[in-house]
């Protein structure tokens, strides 16, 4: 075991709740000081990474006098826009530094000591890349107290509380009225199958309206947060007081948090809108082109999605199937971590 005050961690945050809250459950399984740094962009984050390579240009002035001496032992950050700053510190650090990225990096994957993915992304293979079935996702700690205020809410409800996760639409997915409209509908039908009641529950990205067009073809009980803020959001608690889930398909994050609940997870599938572009990075051109950070794969994230409905960690809302507890390759991962600090 690492003891406390030997390796220093320090996390790179963005503007991507997802991405952040994976990078510190990650720091979080080492036993290492952890200090969390906070990045502000500006418009620059737009250029390829190709372009800034090693560099702390699209980062705001105020970032960068975050960023001083020493530097830490290990780099965890998470997606594009951290990734330039994280190798700028392996470079100051004149190679002390070691940078573990999550997701698609889109750099070339060799300027990184560890890139951990998923199959949404399609990386090659290379020595520095493992690939994960799920991101870092999973419930955060709540304040004492909370679950029993949501346990207090509901109370009037019967059981079993089915929390209902709803995200919105990224291109290329499709969520408008007649989406929603069905997905109402499998929520009835699944209540009124489990004898329970649903909780809408919005997230930040959810469009205006679509609680209230779910809601309107609900007979079951429920109860809905279409708006919801960091000083009354019950999501986290549902995560761990809930007995059952359903959430839409265009949030891996929101997908992995249910799954390892340990819980039932049912996804409502949302349909593709226009062409489908695909392609994969395992061999030949695309893979050269994706590992030297010139062009990545489109993001998967139905063939993703499908490959957790196979395996049963996740059933499609509506059709029936079995509940598979989803087990983590966490063993390979840690190894990887500790022989990067003390290799």
């Amino acid at each position: 075991m690492l003891k406390q005050s030997k390796h220093v961690i320090w996390v790179l945050q963005g503007a991507r709740a997802g991405d952040n809250a994976q990078a510190r459950e990650l720091a979080s399984r080492l036993e290492c000081q952890v200090f969390r740094k906070d990045l502000k962009f500006n418009l620059l984050h737009h250029l390829p990474n190709l372009f800034l390579g090693a560099s702390t240009h699209s980062l705001k002035p105020i970032s960068k006098q975050d960023l001083l001496p020493p530097w830490p032992d290990l780099v965890i950050a998470a997606g594009k826009r951290s990734a330039p700053i994280a190798r700028w510190i392996k470079q100051q650090s004149r190679g002390h530094t070691k940078i573990v990225q999550l997701g698609r990096p889109r750099a070339p994957l060799a300027a990184f000591d560890l890139v951990i993915t998923t199959p949404q992304y399609g990386l090659p293979q290379a020595d520095n890349v493992i690939e994960t079935s799920l991101p870092f996702a999973t419930a955060r700690n709540v304040v004492p107290g909370e679950k029993d205020f949501w346990r207090k809410e509901w109370a009037h409800l019967r059981n079993p509380w089915i929390a209902v996760a709803i995200g919105n639409a990224k291109f290329p997915l499709r969520m408008g009225w007649r989406e929603t409209q069905l997905l109402g509908r499998h929520l009835n039908q699944l209540a009124e199958q489990t004898k329970g009641s649903l909780l809408l529950i919005a997230s930040p990205r959810t469009a205006s309206g679509v609680i209230a067009q779910i809601a309107a073809e609900l007979s079951v009980p429920y109860i809905s947060y279409a708006k919801v803020d960091a000083g009354k959001n019950p999501y986290q608690s549902a995560l761990r007081i809930c007995d059952r889930f359903v959430v839409t398909s265009d949030s891996v994050s929101m997908i992995s948090e249910l799954i390892n609940t340990g819980k039932p997870v049912d996804v409502f599938e949302l349909p593709h809108g226009g062409v489908k572009l695909k392609w994969r990075a395992e061999a030949g051109f695309g893979a050269w082109l994706s590992r030297n950070g010139i062009l990545q794969p489109p993001r998967d994230v139905s063939g993703m999605v499908h490959g957790l409905i196979e395996k049963g960690y996740i059933n499609i809302l509506g059709e029936p199937g079995k509940h598979v507890p989803f087990t983590r390759e966490d063993i390979a991962i840690m190894d990887r971590l500790n022989l990067l600090l003390n290799g």
